[in-house]
């Protein structure tokens, strides 16, 4: 399985477990999330620091809170930002995987919500990894 079809597995997972309704054993694709060690690092990741990722994207909204972004955008951009904090990809790569999940689930110019705060995010994380040097 490529990495592009790992980040849609990732997505579905943590799209499933949003609000606590179901665990992650409990999810359509666990046998995917224990047999590929990707997808496993991300959701653990998600899962671990779901509040820093959480405030990471609330951080980056104006006229929007977190619970009022539709739930696939939601949960697009909470991959997103648990693979920019933790994954390998470079970050372009993470922002277009991000636009192209929204376009094929999300509502018709979401794309440009996700692009938006995934910018804003890389920007003010640059310039605070530039500001400790």
């Amino acid at each position: 399985m490529n990495r592009h079809e790992q980040r849609k597995k990732i997505f579905q997972i943590i799209f499933q477990v949003d609000h606590g309704l179901v665990g992650v054993e409990e999810t359509a694709f666990h046998h995917l999330y224990r047999d590929y060690d990707y997808i496993r690092q991300i959701v653990d990741y998600f899962l671990e620091n779901s509040e820093a990722v959480d405030r990471g994207i609330s951080d980056h909204l104006t006229s929007y809170t977190l619970e009022r972004i539709p739930k696939v955008e939601r949960n697009i951009l909470r991959t997103a930002i648990s693979e920019l904090l933790h994954g390998d990809s470079p970050q372009r790569v993470v922002i277009n995987e991000a636009i192209l999940l929204t376009k094929l689930y999300g509502e018709k110019d979401g794309y440009r919500f996700v692009n938006g705060v995934l910018k804003n995010f890389i920007t003010e994380t640059d310039e605070q990894s530039n500001g400790e040097h």
